[in-house]
């Protein structure tokens, strides 16, 4: 027969096989090329194998059950089919014939063409092979056979290839997986044979403990997976139906990078590459304290995505988190931590003491309802009654419950009601840091607390002694820079100028401030300083928690100054 004929003879569209969350995959043969040393010393070693021991390259057929009414299976046809092939290898005319036959089985005419290349001295000119997921080979093109079946045969020692002149038998619903220990055929049931999955997973690119029939990744308790039950920071485990368990830990899962996912991988060690015949994923992970009863569904999604290969695989840690965290019902969220009281929560974010005192008072007027709050304050509805946390800073709380609950906070930590409303009213106009914020009502509460020390508040004692007084409290209270402002700002009388001057005396503050007030002010002043004195002396006093009459030094400058209204 013409080999040239032979190569450019009509070439079957490739086989195609169908992976979970993928589009129909195109299979082709690129054409042909000129095959270097090393392509045709691999290339001659399997055809030599696969003439001397072709049998031992067929799948195993472990299924022992029978179709109805007696029927033999399709697989085992077709494995009696191929071994009269073999019993034929040396009959290079009889191949001939079968490898370019219309009728008969598929695999026999690729088996048979194969067998015929395995006769050639020559096998220079090769083809080229290529499937995205199954992989890319060279083979030699003989007969009439399907290209992607020669490529498995001619490649029987690679375990995805050699199972694709399966894939029709796959397709009416026939098990098989391969592996670098065997092949095997479980008839119509996936039952996982032995050393299949401890071969895959020796060959994964994560490192795996084994007990009885348990697998786990570093840090990872082999009998917290047996049981289900949380262990390192969670993580990801797979229920095969023969009883095994392969968990990984999601540390392992963000860290690992490789071309392909695990699950792909895993996937392409069996025809049809359809991992939920065979196992059960799951996602074990919660809070301390917490559950995850009421994020199955979501987590469910979560692994379909995984198992449809529309979800990347270093992303199963945390959208399985937010799974279980965006359905807690109760408590409080911070992170990835639970808590079932306010008080604990807020412990977990960065913050003083006083925005923290005043989180806590606004997630305790927020408890259970059911917002989600972001980075920057940003609020959003979510699933379950928790208040979430998904910000680190107190600031970002207070942001984000402030309009609804900031008035209430502040009335919890204290505050006046109508001091408090005018406060939460400006910081809802002009929102500042709450840091600020708060440091600014600290400082102003403070100076309220050494106010109600003085008898009189500032403009509620009249005259000259009402002047000194409350230039005594500005200074004690607010600084001196500003009680010294006010008392050389321009005065309505001599009587103001000469209490002003009284006071600058009183608190060592007048040298070099003559020249701003007229002479009979200074003179009117200075007679009433002595007494003015006692005034700011005793207001220190009251300032350091004393006990003195603060009333009676005031009295004494009412009588110095000659003034007619009496004290309040």
């Amino acid at each position: 027969m013409n080999r040239g004929r032979l190569l450019r003879g009509s070439m079957a569209r490739p086989a195609q096989v169908e992976f979970p969350g993928q589009k129909r995959q195109r299979m082709r043969m690129r054409g042909t090329k000129q095959a270097n040393l090393d392509t045709q010393k691999r290339l001659r070693k399997n055809l030599d194998t696969l003439l001397e021991e072709g049998e031992s390259l067929l799948p195993v057929m472990t299924w022992t059950g029978k179709l109805k009414w007696g029927r033999t299976d399709p697989v085992t046809k077709t494995l009696r089919d191929l071994r009269k092939v073999l019993d034929k290898r040396h009959d290079r005319k009889w191949l001939a014939k079968r490898m370019m036959a219309k009728r008969g089985d598929d695999v026999g005419k690729a088996l048979a063409g194969s067998l015929m290349a395995a006769h050639d001295e020559d096998i220079s000119l090769v083809g080229n092979y290529s499937h995205q997921s199954f992989g890319k080979a060279s083979f030699v093109r003989r007969g009439d056979g399907k290209v992607a079946y020669q490529a498995g045969i001619q490649n029987h020692h690679m375990p995805t290839l050699r199972m694709l002149p399966w894939e029709d038998h796959a397709k009416r619903g026939y098990f098989f997986f391969s592996w670098k220990g065997g092949f095997v055929c479980t008839g119509p049931e996936p039952d996982i044979p032995e050393g299949w999955l401890n071969d895959v997973l020796k060959r994964s690119r994560f490192d795996f403990n084994n007990e009885r029939n348990i697998w786990v990744t570093e840090g990872l308790e082999i009998d917290a997976v047996a049981n289900d039950e949380m262990s390192g920071g969670g993580y990801l485990v797979m229920n095969f139906i023969d009883g095994s368990k392969v968990a990984i830990g999601f540390d392992k899962l963000e860290t690992a990078k490789g071309k392909t996912s695990f699950i792909h991988d895993l996937a392409l060690s069996m025809l049809p590459p359809n991992l939920s015949t065979v196992m059960t994923p799951d996602a074990i992970w919660f809070p301390e304290g917490a559950s995850r009863d009421g994020a199955r569904d979501a987590l469910d999604r979560v692994l379909d995505a995984w198992m449809g290969l529309t979800l990347n695989e270093g992303s199963i840690s945390k959208r399985a988190k937010l799974a279980v965290l965006h359905n807690l019902n109760e408590g409080f969220i911070v992170g990835e931590k639970w808590f079932e009281s306010a008080d604990d929560a807020v412990q977990e974010l960065n913050g003083s003491a006083s925005e923290k005192e005043l989180a806590l008072m606004l997630m305790k007027e927020a408890s259970g309802s059911g917002i989600r709050i972001s980075k920057g304050g940003e609020t959003n509805e979510r699933g379950g009654d928790a208040l979430e946390i998904a910000a680190t800073s107190c600031n970002d709380v207070l942001s984000g419950l402030w309009e609804e609950h900031g008035l209430a906070g502040l009335v919890g930590i204290g505050i006046e009601e109508d001091e408090a409303e005018d406060l939460w009213i400006a910081q809802c106009n002009k929102k500042r840091a709450f840091g600020k914020f708060l440091k600014d009502i600290e400082s102003q509460r403070a100076k309220a607390d050494i106010t109600k020390k003085f008898p009189y508040r500032k403009g509620k004692v009249p005259g000259p002694v009402g002047m000194i007084h409350d230039l005594t409290i500005t200074g004690l209270v607010e600084g001196m820079g500003k009680a010294e402002k006010m008392a050389l700002s321009k005065k309505s009388g001599i009587d103001d100028e000469a209490a002003s001057w009284a006071w600058l005396i009183a608190a060592g503050k007048s040298g070099g401030q003559e020249w701003q007030f007229s002479s009979n002010a200074r003179d009117k002043g200075s007679a009433w300083s002595p007494a003015a004195i006692e005034v700011w002396n005793a207001g220190k006093s009251l300032v350091d928690g004393e006990d003195i009459d603060y009333k009676s030094c005031l009295e004494s400058l009412r009588t110095s100054c000659g003034q007619i209204e009496d004290l309040p």
